[in-house]
């Protein structure tokens, strides 16, 4: 049963509580009634706290679990109910709330609802709100709900509470917004349910001559059942919530508070928005272990896996300087219930990591490999971790912008009791945005996920970064990588979760330890900051050992006039596994040679270079391959068309003949011309794209790809402000072209310097762009759309 907090909030004691469907002035019971114990009524413990109801308006909600009625049904199963939609959003144009008083008839309002937000007024947290204006005449309707249509069906998206408890004007109605913390009290109640409690037997009636047929039973002391797993049994008596109490983050934890100034240790009189206390989720908790006669705790989030026992942690939690003993998980770990849902036993040799981040020093110099799995043996039960709790999925390579990120961890301060373990998590939803950053003091530099969160207390490692991930939520970070996690008391670090990610889950899944990270045959960051000119993405290594024949390889033209090609490869080889050298370092090349680009000009199976000359010249490399180039065709002589105006150049599959063959070309003046079948004869038909214009004297980068599936390709194109755009289809007219933003101007994307489309990843089409960012760090986004550049696996750190 949903209502709101403030009808039941710690002020008022409740006794003798049951909820009456239907209840109505000329029927008060017409359904029967359906008690309540008190101890079944969720609320977040922020509004149960006192003043709860002035300083927690927004999470004004709370969901009841009843028992049955006297005939032992359901209240579900007599009245039925009305579905629950949480985010749902704030507009909803015909909203039904319904106000009810004992003994009076039912009343409701339909009017149209709305968001409201207002500042701190008084002694009354501010917020944002669901806002709905009745009659001023309407009766009370605290607990009452805001029912919208939602796909035909009437659901209940919020109920009258929040704000001054509902409101104190005549006729404004006001409601908490129905958020992921409404979704996990709705599933803790769900979690509650009270059982049936047995029907008394039918009493012999007076005067009957009939006898029992079996003595009265005589209560007894019942054995406990026997463990189905001993070990879990044992480690289960070992962690009792008292043992808890006394444990303490990891070493490497306590060793950064001795970091922190002393304000950061200094426990705060308030929690300061965004982050808060709430009561945890299921699938999220808390190691538990002993390490060198020191009790010691870190977060975990059980993820799905096939034998229904992997839970992903930060591997600083477990790295090889700790020695751990008694190592336990314990779900949902929080101050009113310290193991709500058992203790699930971790066996020796059951802590999965990278050995780069297991050797000594690891947690320094492999910053970027800061994840962990551990699999679980079941609880004394039998049952496994995932059947009792559910799992999040994974979310790898989601890039490292995302505007709503569910953090929780479980702080910890030195000297104050309000932060240890046997208390609730802390909970901040912020964005989510990328960090890199160059070594620093014996910690190695790199690219992480950064939140920002006031108030989100240091002990949180191994915590979840939970991103929204099609209708739920999806694990894309724990606290960790740089500096295991940070030295700042609001700014809290990941490393990202990529392709390294999946290999460390697959080895724990098959229970063998992971192999070290394969290497990549790519030089590091320094080499292509300082050094590149150009890359063509190209099937130029077609007959290569191992290699899958829709991979493309890179070809690369560096500064000192070398060329070298990069095989393309599967992820587990880091992308590209070896490297090539077509052309050693020489004059022409490093003196006139000013863009080049790929395709497939020749019809042949491989495919071919274009490059355009300092003086205005364009040639035609044939066959390119591992063993270098095979002639050079002049397809425009010198001149001054090209020499002076000539700008970027790309090229793409955008006419009918179903090769890559079509050559577009932006001027300085803003013209965009298409040249049409470029072949080994000649540059092909010109026809003009786009007319000379202001606008597109902004294009700062070209490239092309097959983004959107049709046969034709599209463009991309990236903008002096950092602006990227798609133009879907393209054959020839850009006005006709569908132009579709995958990003706004930002200055991240300013620093994209060069930009190339391929086919790198297992699909089979060309839908993936290789990015060199001003900084040295290569970027790979695979299975791009249009609506997106696709997911973000870095190749190159950033040069140091």
């Amino acid at each position: 049963m949903a209502t709101a907090a403030h009808c039941f909030d710690g002020s008022t004691p409740a006794k003798h509580l049951v909820f009456i469907p239907g209840h109505a002035e000329s029927t008060p019971r017409p359904f029967g009634v359906f008690p309540v114990a008190p101890s079944k009524i969720h609320m977040t413990p922020a509004y149960k706290a006192l003043g709860g109801s002035h300083t927690a308006t927004d999470t004004d909600f709370a969901f009841a679990a009843t028992a049955p009625r006297a005939d032992g049904k359901n209240v579900e199963e007599v009245v039925g109910s009305v579905p629950l939609a949480f985010s749902a959003g704030f507009d909803h144009p015909s909203t039904k709330v319904v106000g009810l008083e004992p003994n009076k008839p039912l009343t409701e309002c339909i009017a149209p609802m709305k968001q409201f937000t207002t500042a701190t007024s008084g002694d009354w947290a501010g917020g944002t709100f669901s806002q709905v204006n009745c009659a001023e005449s309407a009766q009370s309707t605290s607990g009452g709900p805001f029912i919208v249509n939602i796909d035909g069906h009437s659901t209940l998206v919020g109920v009258v509470g929040g704000w001054k408890t509902g409101g104190d004007e005549p006729g404004a109605r006001y409601g908490s917004y129905l958020d992921d913390d409404a979704k996990n009290l709705y599933e803790e109640a769900a979690q509650s349910q009270p059982q049936p409690a047995p029907l008394p037997s039918a009493s012999t009636a007076p005067g009957s001559t009939s006898k029992p047929t079996k003595k009265p039973d005589v209560p007894t002391a019942t054995p406990s059942p026997t463990p189905v797993n001993l070990l879990a049994a044992e480690l289960e008596a070992f962690w009792t919530p008292e043992r808890m109490q006394q444990a303490k983050p990891v070493a490497e934890q306590e060793a950064r508070e001795a970091l922190l100034p002393p304000e950061a240790r200094t426990p705060a009189t308030t929690f300061t928005s965004p982050s808060k206390e709430f009561g945890g989720l299921k699938e999220v908790g808390t190691f538990f272990y002993a390490q060198n006669d020191q009790y010691r705790f870190c977060a975990g989030t059980v993820v799905p896996s096939p034998g229904k026992n992997i839970v992903a942690t930060a591997a600083h939690c477990f790295d090889g300087n700790d020695q751990t003993t008694k190592l336990v998980f314990v779900p949902k770990h929080n101050g009113t219930t310290p193991r709500p849902y058992g203790v699930f036993p971790i066996a020796v040799g059951q802590i999965y990591m990278d050995p780069a981040y297991k050797a000594p020093n690891g947690d320094h110099t492999a910053t970027d490999l800061d994840f962990a799995f551990l699999r679980t043996g079941p609880r004394a039960d039998g049952k496994n971790l995932e059947d009792v709790v559910g799992a999040i999925p994974l979310a790898l390579n989601q890039g490292f912008t995302h505007p709503d990120t569910q953090v929780i961890g479980y702080p910890y301060l030195p000297g104050d009791d309000k932060y240890k373990p046997n208390q609730n998590p802390l909970t901040c939803t912020t964005p989510t945005k990328k960090y890199t950053t160059a070594n620093a003091d014996g910690w190695t530099g790199g690219t992480f996920t950064e939140v920002n969160c006031q108030g989100y207390v240091s002990g949180t490692s191994g915590g979840p970064f939970l991103i929204k991930m099609g209708t739920g939520r999806g694990l894309a970070g724990v606290t960790g990588g740089w500096k295991t996690g940070g030295h700042s008391p609001d700014t809290s670090y990941s490393s990202y979760f990529g392709d390294d990610v999946k290999r460390i889950y697959d080895a724990a899944v098959a229970g063998k330890q992971p192999q070290p990270k394969p290497g990549s045959a790519l030089p590091p960051g320094e080499t292509w900051r300082d050094y590149t000119r150009g890359i063509a993405s190209g099937y130029f290594t077609v007959d290569g050992d191992d290699i899958d024949e829709d991979r493309m390889d890179m070809f690369v033209w560096w500064k000192d006039g070398e060329v070298s090609l990069y095989r393309g490869a599967t992820p587990q080889k880091g992308y590209f596994d070896k490297e090539i050298r077509v052309q050693a370092p020489n004059s022409t090349w490093r003196d006139y040679a000013v863009e080049v680009t790929a395709g497939n000009f020749t019809g042949d199976e491989g495919s071919d270079i274009i490059v355009r000359w300092k003086d205005g010249e364009v040639t035609l490399y044939p066959s390119v391959d591992e063993k270098g180039f095979h002639g050079e065709i002049q397809l425009l002589a010198p001149n001054d068309t090209w020499k002076q105006h000539a700008q970027q150049m790309t090229t793409g599959r955008f006419s009918s003949n179903g090769r890559q063959d079509d050559l577009v070309v932006r001027w300085s003046d803003g013209e965009v011309s298409q040249y049409t079948d470029v072949s080994e004869r000649g540059i092909g038909t010109e026809t003009m794209a786009q007319a000379p214009n202001e606008t597109w004297t902004h294009a700062a980068e070209i490239a092309s790809g097959d983004y959107t599936g049709n046969d034709n390709w599209d463009l991309i194109i990236r903008w002096s402000d950092g602006e990227l755009t798609n133009y879907q289809d393209f054959k020839g007219n850009l006005a006709a072209s569908k132009e579709n933003r995958l990003q706004a101007p930002n200055s991240t994307w300013s620093h994209a310097t060069i930009l190339s489309g391929g086919d790198y990843t297992e699909n089979p089409w060309p839908d993936d762009t290789i990015v060199r960012w001003t900084d040295g760090e290569m970027t790979l986004y695979a299975d791009g759309n249009g609506t997106t550049i696709g997911a973000e696996n870095k190749l190159v750190s950033p040069a140091l």
